[in-house]
């Protein structure tokens, strides 16, 4: 007659434990987002090559003066947007991909002159890909040597 009421009781406390651990289980889950300790954004490495037909392409020079081995450039380019020869090699890609997406307060060129306290980059958001953008910057990247005249 015991034996009737062993096997539901039983059967309960299996429920009960098999609940807990369920329950257990589920507070071990982090539930804020958070970003991983020591993460830092770095930009992805481009194909240069790929980059200067970028610049080719969207006519960059129009606006930039650069200087590019083996590359007929027009005589009047340039003249609006910073000389991009001298040094820019040697900024950070961040910085220059931040540059070419985003409109900055202050320019890395010093002998350029802003616009209503902010550089004149047009809106290349809405049709640059995001592996252009590498792209371009690994061109822009690369050492003064690969960017010297003709």
């Amino acid at each position: 007659m015991k034996a009737k009421w062993v096997l539901p009781v039983l059967t309960g406390l299996v429920l009960v434990v098999i609940v807990l651990m369920i329950v257990g289980q589920g507070s071990r889950v982090v539930n804020e987002i958070r970003v991983p300790e020591g993460w830092v954004f770095t930009f992805p490495e481009g194909d240069a090559k790929a980059g200067q037909a970028t610049f080719m392409k969207m006519q960059c020079y129009s606006c930039h003066e650069i200087n590019i081995a083996n590359q007929d450039l027009p005589a009047d380019m340039g003249g609006i947007g910073p000389n991009l020869t001298p040094d820019y090699a040697l900024l950070p890609k961040e910085y220059l991909a931040e540059s070419i997406i985003k409109a900055h307060s202050e320019i890395a060129s010093p002998n350029y002159k802003l616009k209503q306290d902010v550089a004149g980059m047009g809106g290349y958001n809405d049709f640059l890909t995001v592996k252009e953008l590498t792209d371009l910057v690994a061109f822009l990247k690369q050492k003064p040597e690969g960017n010297a005249k003709n």
